[in-house]
């Protein structure tokens, strides 16, 4: 990214949780691995509001795991789940909130050669991009960066839904979408609301 796009994606990622999830709607993800460039639009995320919201990593406390999301906005904490699968997330808001965006879909732009759906939930995201635990604590805009992230297409509308697969704070309105991307995730695609109420915060 150029110094602008750099300093206006970093003050993005700077933002409240619920902020920084929505604007990240559009962005691209572009990694870089075995020589090859890969890219792909995200159309779904959800955001997890740090040691106050009860479904997220680091409700219980600090640990060698998630020290990732006590880094700058921007960091990457990416975890292993159900012995199977990597999910990615991006360290947002403020120095020791530990507030982090989950990246659940994405769609991959022309020319990177993956199939259009290969980016449909947060674990094929991560195994179309080849993402898992080593990039755990890198940063997006670090030089040679492996995953970085550029401004992209932002959607006509944000659709706005309770979070996917949890048990805690499950009915909190933090999972944002674009509704006309088919690359969203097939749980729950009508949403709770788009629009007005997109800027609703956790309650």
């Amino acid at each position: 990214p150029t110094r602008g796009e750099r300093a206006r994606l970093r003050a993005l990622l700077s933002r409240p949780a619920a902020d920084a999830a929505r604007g990240l709607i559009g962005c691209v993800l572009v990694r870089r691995v075995r020589g090859r460039t890969l890219a792909a639009r995200i159309v779904e995320v959800e955001g997890y509001l740090g040691a106050g919201d009860p479904a997220a990593h680091v409700y219980r406390g600090r640990t060698p795991r998630t020290e990732p999301l006590f880094g700058p906005p921007g960091t990457l904490y990416v975890y292993f789940v159900y012995g199977m699968h990597h999910c990615l997330n991006l360290a947002v808001d403020g120095p020791g909130v530990a507030g982090c965006v989950l990246v659940r879909a994405a769609e991959p732009l022309p020319g990177s050669g993956m199939p259009p759906l290969a980016c449909r939930g947060p674990a094929k995201l991560c195994r179309a991009l080849s993402i898992d635990t080593r990039l755990s604590g890198r940063r997006l805009f670090e030089r040679g960066a492996p995953l970085t992230l550029r401004e992209g297409r932002p959607p006509r509308r944000v659709a706005v839904s309770s979070r996917v697969g949890i048990r805690r704070a499950a009915s909190w309105p933090l999972r944002f979408y674009d509704p006309e991307s088919a690359a969203v995730s097939a749980l729950s695609r009508a949403g709770i609301s788009s629009g007005t109420a997109q800027r609703r915060r956790k309650p």
